[in-house]
């Protein structure tokens, strides 16, 4: 067997031009798959990530009522005995009730609809990460009379700024209308800038003195330490609160569901590209390899190498030949990634930013799983075996005392 492996090594570097060739062109057709694959991975989770912290968080509960009309009406009446299970559930990270109200804007210039959002600063930090988002200004203070947070989007069209005064106009407990005013505080900006363009926040406690009551809460988000959690305890607080919708972030978005499930869609594809070029290529490579070495071949089994031995070489040889080019690229592939892992590929260079209207960033940064490396090793070298079959059995159909005469 020895003898095998080593024959066969030096078979493949025999005609070293056309190997190696073919080594790069593995080497190259593996890198880019692997590339491809993680910049897509990577845009994917980016998006899913920034979903579940900035705009839908694991689990959200509502009045159901509330789904249909949204008016501070339909509020969570068991709100106090909600934060008191919350607050004691070791499976939640961070959770907050918020008071919501679709209403008018109107600045000096312009005027247009917005959801209002009252949020408990603290609580709406540790779920939704939202004061790490402002990119003017400064995050809500309970001490500054009426703050107001605006999306960066929705600033730009009002042409506000920090410090512009701003009328706030929506309908109370009662279903009166009433305005009121406040100012711009700071800027906010998240990687979805149609969400930014369609909400923003002031303090929970002056929305609800506004609506006339003290204690409305439209909506609770809550994080949960683990994301496979989500569906069990959703079950769980719909059982304890029946008379409340409670829904994970994949009902309350398919489109967010859809692109968690399209990371592993994305890499199965670039995985059946890889393998089908990798296949035609070496099953061309290893054809040409059998019929300029025919005459060899003739004369290795008529001095007594047997068929099996012929069968084996031409297994070596196209494995050989494949883990060659599939190392190469891989560790190009490795190389690429771990480079642009912390640094990114900022797309906005190039046009990038009309990715926000969408929900992603405009700076990718490409991610790998290693069990990937793992697959696709053992896909590479069974596609490589299931390649060499034919040409190998090409060689044994070959008659020696013909073979020999061959030119």
């Amino acid at each position: 067997m020895n003898m095998l492996l080593k024959i066969s090594w030096r078979n493949i570097w025999r005609n070293g031009q056309r190997s190696i060739t073919m080594v790069l062109a593995i080497a190259a057709g593996l890198w880019g798959g692997i590339f491809a694959a993680s910049v897509a991975m990577g845009l994917m989770d980016q998006r899913f990530r920034t979903g579940i912290e900035q705009e839908f968080s694991h689990v959200q509960m509502h009045n159901p009522d509330f789904l249909k009309d949204a008016g501070v009406r339909h509020h969570i009446e068991p709100w106090p005995e909600i934060h008191q299970k919350l607050s004691s559930d070791s499976d939640v990270s961070a959770f907050t009730g918020r008071t919501i109200v679709n209403g008018m804007v109107t600045t000096a210039n312009l005027t247009r609809g917005a959801n209002i959002i009252g949020i408990h600063p603290s609580s709406e930090a540790a779920t939704t990460r939202l004061d790490q988002n402002i990119v003017e200004g400064e995050y809500l203070d309970e001490d500054t009379q009426n703050p107001l947070l605006m999306g960066k989007s929705l600033a730009e069209k009002m042409k506000a700024r920090v410090g512009s005064r701003v009328v706030l106009t929506f309908q109370d407990a009662n279903n009166e209308l009433i305005s009121t005013a406040g100012r711009v505080t700071g800027i906010f900006q998240t990687a979805n800038s149609m969400y930014d363009e369609m909400n923003l926040y002031i303090l929970q406690s002056d929305l609800n003195r506004h609506v006339g009551e003290e204690d409305i809460v439209s909506e609770v988000a809550v994080l949960l330490h683990d994301l496979d959690q989500a569906g069990p305890f959703a079950e769980k607080y719909q059982e304890v609160f029946p008379s409340l919708t409670v829904r994970t972030w994949a009902e309350l978005s398919p489109q967010l569901a859809f692109y968690n499930q399209m990371g592993m869609t994305m890499f199965i594809i670039i995985l059946i590209i890889i393998l089908l070029a990798l296949a035609f290529g070496l099953l061309n490579t290893m054809l040409m390899s059998v019929f300029e070495r025919t005459r060899e071949l003739g004369m290795l089994m008529s001095v007594g190498m047997n068929k099996q031995r012929i069968f084996v070489m031409i297994l070596l040889e196209t494995i050989f030949l494949t883990l060659t080019g599939a190392l190469a690229g891989s560790a190009l592939a490795m190389i690429t990634i771990g480079l642009l892992s912390d640094k990114g590929i900022n797309l906005g260079l190039v046009g990038g930013d009309s990715l926000q209207n969408f929900g992603f960033e405009p700076v990718i940064y490409p991610m790998i799983d290693n069990s990937f490396f793992a697959i696709l090793t053992v896909l590479v070298i069974l596609t490589a075996l299931l390649t060499a079959i034919y040409p190998a059995l090409k060689a044994l159909r070959l008659r020696p005392a013909e073979a020999v005469r061959a030119e």
